[in-house]
């Protein structure tokens, strides 16, 4: 009978302190019983490791690029959009290229020759230089002004003039014509003009 009564004793303390821990927020979810507690407060550690271990979803939310590559392969406009070929302005080098390539195409063993319109007398020339700056005539192209000497007179002296024009994305010359000749002085050689230029057109000297 006393054995009976101290197991009903015992029974009711371990039911009375298992409730007032259940009762108390601060009370740990590790003291009770996890299958049977009720406590909201209490986060019991899920089966196998941690509730959230790293990222919630495996693998990456977006991979890489949302769109691979280029939204818009290639050029957008292939070809010309306007027919017909830019603009082209040419460097002074440029300019002075396309005159030697002239005079030496011109050339033959060395000697230039050009006919004066004046005498009519075809003229043996060498080449000496061209002369700074040349210059861009606008609407008539490029212009270049030259000394060249004539053959065994040393300084007997032409100014030949050119004038070059854009043609197939080259600088070709159009037109060559006699400035000035040589005229016999006290001094030795000098040059006369035969005309000068009135707003960039040659105009003949009486």
């Amino acid at each position: 009978m006393k054995k009976l009564a101290y197991i009903m004793i015992v029974s009711s303390l371990l039911v009375w302190s298992c409730s007032s821990k259940h009762d108390q927020p601060s009370a740990t979810a590790e003291s009770c019983n996890t299958t049977t507690c009720e406590n909201p407060e209490h986060k019991h550690a899920a089966k196998g490791g941690q509730e959230h271990d790293g990222q919630e979803h495996g693998g990456k939310e977006h991979g890489g690029q949302e769109h691979g590559g280029q939204e818009h392969g290639g050029k957008e406009h292939e070809g010309q959009e306007h027919g017909g070929q830019a603009a082209q302005s040419f460097t002074a080098a440029e300019i002075k290229a396309a005159m030697n390539a002239h005079i030496t195409m011109r050339e033959e063993n060395g000697v230039f020759t050009i006919k004066d319109e004046k005498t009519g007398e075809d003229l043996k020339l060498k080449f000496v230089k061209i002369h700074d700056p040349v210059r861009k005539i606008e609407g008539k192209g490029y212009f270049a002004c030259t000394d060249f000497e004539v053959i065994g007179q040393s300084g007997k002296l032409y100014d030949l003039d050119f004038w070059l024009s854009p043609m197939d994305g080259k600088l070709k010359i159009t037109e060559e014509k006699i400035h000035k000749n040589p005229v016999k002085t006290a001094d030795g050689w000098e040059k006369k003009a035969r005309y000068t230029f009135i707003n960039d057109n040659p105009v003949e000297i009486d």
